[in-house]
């Protein structure tokens, strides 16, 4: 991996995700479709973990994409990696 980001404490560094209203709007619409399909509880509780694991993967790909870009921009701006 090349260059290294020393955090200065690593017991208080986290990342938080925050959902939009338009998420939290889309994800209500979803539930309530889901409510309506003749699933068995089975079916149903399989299709919701399915679509949390997609969600999750979807914003951990969003999110080292947007590290790159970051990076990438500044090493454009000739700065080498420096904070």
């Amino acid at each position: 991996m090349g260059d290294v980001i020393n955090f200065p404490d690593l017991d208080n560094v986290f990342i938080e995700i925050k959902r939009t209203e338009a998420f939290i709007q889309t994800a209500n619409e979803l539930s309530a479709f889901l409510k309506a399909l003749p699933l068995s509880r089975e079916d149903n509780d399989r299709l919701v973990a399915l679509m949390v694991q997609n969600v999750r993967e979807a914003e951990k790909g969003a999110f080292l994409q947007g590290f790159s870009m970051g990076y990438e921009f500044n090493e454009y701006q000739g700065n080498e990696g420096e904070l």
